[in-house]
């Protein structure tokens, strides 16, 4: 499978993970030193990350990641693409479309994602 496959099918299993809230297999895909950025806030680790899967309001019903691209240089890779969540909050739908980049770096032989930016 050469890495640009890897990537997508890495960022789709993340995506499948985040809807189980399955933190242990999200932990699974982060790097050392993993970061969350978010747009004027301060970054946060891989605990709070992991601490807010559980945060998310309501039934996630699906999460799935669309329009990827991915730019590999070496051992590291530029992933970006569109986050399609799909929730019941107190009996209402939400459909939420959201940018992201990752950026996954190869360690111990596998794609993981060393830094993650939600884009407003």
């Amino acid at each position: 499978m050469s890495d640009h496959e890897q990537l997508v099918t890495r960022s789709e299993a993340l995506a499948a993970a985040i809807a189980r809230r399955d933190v242990t297999a999200v932990r699974s895909f982060l790097a050392a030193g993993f970061v969350q950025r978010s747009a004027g806030a301060d970054g946060v680790g891989a605990d709070t990350f992991l601490g807010n899967i559980d945060k998310i309001p309501g039934e996630i019903l699906s999460i799935t990641v669309q329009q990827l691209t991915v730019d590999v240089a070496g051992d590291g890779a530029l992933v970006t693409g569109v986050q399609h969540a799909q929730l019941r909050v107190d009996g209402e739908l939400v459909d939420d479309h959201r940018p992201f980049v990752d950026w996954f770096v190869r360690e111990a032989g596998e794609w993981r994602v060393r830094a993650a930016v939600d884009v407003e």
